[in-house]
């Protein structure tokens, strides 16, 4: 009896040594493989997640068969603490919470502050300490996830934002849509600073900390009136926009402040006018200068009027610009503006004060658009649409609207006056726009140039962006001679071949060359094929 028991623990030390072994092969070989009971477990994604301050935090939990999850997100020494409840709508045993960095701790509606994913629903949003001065300050957060009698933790790591370098690049106009820029991260772009004319340029700015600005504001750049530097009691420059959708004659130009109104506004005079006139395409240029044709100015407390003595017509989808000097009321705060135009062209808009209100994009974060030279780029976003993903800003750049043979530099600055940081940091890069053209360089474009027979390569250079399809066309010029074409593509060189076998003949025979993009002919070259003896 004493050997059946000897021999009943060796075998069941045997059975546990088989059981030991296979879960430390599945934990050593089966990572990425989820068990039954893995897939039950409440758990986060990620044990550490680390986000910039002034970005969304992507918290994200495996919550299995369970409906609902209370999220804890703690500050060590006390300062924070929030309680977020979600529930798992679409049942895929998922949740995720997202929280705003900019907004969070500030927020007068700590729910301003988070979100949930797509197929999850937020129930609701406790903060349990007081409002902070500021954004959700740098350091380690704790994150507790609780369900029914289950939970478990992770930690949040909040890092300072910075904002670094800059480059440009360009995407040929028939590969994107400018409208929706936040394709850029997965298109295809080509690094330069000269850009033909039509393609886009884009320029990327490496800037962590200023996505949850971006999710949670109104570009003040875009507002009716944007004061360049929105402090209280700074004498600046105020900046007035309004599109036209019908055609106006331009006779009185009326700025109405509802509240907000720029200190000793009735003392203006023209003297305080800096640029008035109509942005014809929109680039944010005033191309039709209007400063000389003000005949009075009538100022109150809360509006100004100026009377025009010219014929100009304002057409539809045309913009009259707008920008003086002024000094900003002692308060912050958001206040509505009116301008009217002529005639009865009326828009109602807002003019923001105060740290909210600096730089284009708010809350001292500043993009736009400069144009070297003796020019002013009035609205530094009208030409520029942005999308912020993954640590970079993009501005795209409407080249269509812009004059060629200039350079532009397209900017971002973190003010040193933004909650999100006490020094300021820039980055910026310049895009010099070209004409759309196309060179002939093998064989040498000599007026004209002499191939031989047969098969003839063509070489050429070009100004288009990398990818850009166009049709390179070779022609006898006798009547009833040949036609050839090829459609190519241009190289990441910005070089372009194509190969034709041309006829052969006893006498020399005429020919043209020419590169067609879009139905626009870009080059064109006469030259001979020498005759077959």
């Amino acid at each position: 009896m004493g050997r059946q028991s000897q021999l009943s623990r060796t075998v069941r030390r045997a059975v546990v040594g088989l059981v030991v072994c296979s879960l430390l092969l599945t934990s050593v070989f089966g990572n990425g493989v989820v068990t039954a009971q893995d897939a039950d477990t409440l758990q986060f994604t990620g044990a550490v997640t680390t986000e910039q301050r002034g970005d969304v935090a992507p918290l994200s939990m495996r919550i299995g068969d369970r409906e609902r999850v209370t999220l804890m997100v703690r500050a060590p020494d006390g300062s924070y603490d929030t309680r977020i409840r979600a529930s798992d709508a679409d049942g895929d045993g998922r949740v995720t919470v997202t929280l705003n960095t900019f907004r969070a701790a500030w927020a007068a509606d700590e729910s301003a502050a988070y979100d949930v994913g797509a197929g999850d629903r937020l129930t609701s949003v406790d903060r349990r300490t007081d409002r902070l001065d500021g954004p959700l300050p740098t350091g380690r957060y704790n994150l507790v996830a609780v369900a029914g009698s289950d939970s478990t933790s992770a930690t949040l790591v909040v890092e300072p934002g910075t904002v670094g370098s800059a480059t440009a690049s360009t995407i040929p106009r028939d590969r994107f849509d400018a409208a929706d820029a936040s394709a850029l991260p997965k298109t295809e772009r080509f690094e330069t600073g000269r850009v033909a004319v039509g393609d886009h340029a884009v320029v990327a700015i490496n800037a962590s900390g200023v996505g949850g600005v971006l999710e949670s504001t109104h570009p003040p750049g875009e507002n009716l009136v944007y004061p360049t530097d929105s402090t209280p009691g700074a004498t600046t420059t105020h900046t007035v926009g309004i599109d036209v959708d019908r055609a106006v004659d331009l006779e009185t130009v009326t700025v109405e402040y509802d509240g907000g109104v720029p200190a000793a506004l009735g003392r203006f005079d023209a003297d305080r006018i800096r640029h008035l006139g109509v942005d014809r395409d929109g680039d944010g240029i005033v191309e039709t200068d209007l400063r000389t044709a003000v005949t009075d100015v009538t100022a109150t407390d809360g509006a100004l009027e100026i009377d025009l003595d010219t014929e100009v017509t304002v057409a539809a989808n045309e913009t009259l610009r707008l920008q003086y000097r002024a000094t900003n009321p002692g308060e912050a705060g958001t206040h509505g503006v009116r301008v009217t135009l002529g005639d009865g062209v009326e828009r109602d808009g807002q003019v923001v004060y105060g740290v909210a209100g600096r730089g284009t994009l708010g809350y001292g974060i500043d993009l736009g658009l400069t144009v070297d030279g003796d020019r002013t780029v009035v609205d530094p976003l009208s030409a520029v649409e942005y999308h912020y993903d993954g640590d970079r800003l993009y501005a795209v750049v409407d080249t269509a609207t812009l004059p060629v043979g200039e350079r532009y530099g397209v900017g971002l600055i973190r003010w040193g006056a933004s909650p999100l940081g006490t020094e300021t940091q820039a980055a910026g890069t310049g895009v010099e726009l070209t004409e759309r053209r196309a060179t002939l360089v093998d064989p040498t474009p000599e007026d004209p140039f002499v191939v031989a027979g047969g098969e003839t390569t063509f070489r050429l250079e070009t100004t288009l962006a990398p990818t850009t399809e166009v049709v390179v066309e070779v022609s006898g010029t006798d009547p009833n001679s040949f036609l050839f074409q090829q459609s190519t593509r241009v190289g990441p060189d910005r070089r372009l071949s194509t190969t034709f076998d041309l006829p052969s003949s006893t006498t020399r025979q005429s020919i043209t060359v020419r590169v067609v993009d879009d139905g626009r002919t870009l080059e064109r070259e006469r030259g001979t094929v020498e005759a077959n003896n």
